[in-house]
């Protein structure tokens, strides 16, 4: 799978974030303890979502996490924006809304 630019960002941005988690253990509880406060701290400015944030701690190398996403909720058009699922001829969203929130944020 291709990501779009879009995209590409919003993974520095979560790049960001884990790199500053592992080396700074201050930062990493706040992180879990306060997720927005910390992440208003670290980015310097109020976060542009409106969605609320669940940190979790993954990182005891004994365990294997998995992560259960959101549902992909289904499109009527075609856009940038999108995937399409070939298989079945679906559109699903590709969460525009989180990608744009975060290629606002800049450190």
């Amino acid at each position: 799978m291709n990501l779009t630019e879009e995209q590409k960002k919003g993974q520095e941005v979560f790049f960001k974030i884990i790199s500053e988690a592992w080396e700074n253990e201050d930062f990493k509880k706040d992180l879990i303890d306060n997720p927005e406060e910390a992440l208003e701290k670290f980015f310097g400015r109020k976060l542009p979502i409106d969605k609320k944030i669940m940190i979790t701690d993954q990182s005891d190398p004994e365990y294997l996490y998995i992560n259960i996403p959101v549902k992909p909720q289904m499109v009527n058009k075609k856009s940038e924006e999108t995937i399409k699922d070939h298989k079945n001829g679906r559109i699903m969203t590709d969460y525009k809304g989180l990608y744009n929130s975060l290629q606002k944020i800049k450190k």
